[in-house]
């Protein structure tokens, strides 16, 4: 994969991770947290958030292709490196998550996480399809 390429997938990484975020933000807000009001610097935890997901991101990267099970490994790391983010930054905000709210942060990250890696294969399955059918029609002009 060549650097542009690497670049538009971290930019599209980035930008549906900060719009998943966004909506499990505010859901977990109703749910959880009714009451609580917000200033004008809670608009940049999703985007900050979401450049930091995108960042560690890098413990997936590899010169070679990766078998699936140290692609699924490496995936493993990088939604743990998101966990303990999320959790270390409220705690050192001096935020202690009840039970039910914690286990409820945690699947709703994991399910985020499932969701950007979703919409990345589908735009890269697209991509290769609009590539393949390009190649084909190419190849019935030339032969």
């Amino acid at each position: 994969m060549n650097r542009q390429s690497k670049l538009s997938e971290m930019m599209m990484a980035f930008f549906v991770s900060t719009a998943c975020i966004t909506i499990l933000e505010g859901t977990m807000g109703m749910l959880f947290f009714p009451d609580e009001k917000l200033t004008y610097h809670a608009f940049f935890a999703p985007p900050i958030m979401g450049l930091c997901s995108v960042l560690f991101g890098f413990v997936t990267w590899s010169k070679r292709e990766l078998t699936i099970k140290e692609t699924l490994l490496r995936r493993g790391i990088h939604l743990l490196l998101i966990e303990c983010l999320v959790f270390g930054l409220n705690y050192v905000e001096g935020i202690i998550f009840p039970f039910k709210v914690a286990i409820s942060l945690i699947l709703g990250i994991a399910v985020v996480f499932v969701a950007v890696y979703v919409v990345l294969w589908v735009n890269d399955s697209r991509s290769a399809k609009r590539f393949n059918k390009k190649l084909r029609e190419y190849q019935k002009k030339v032969i």
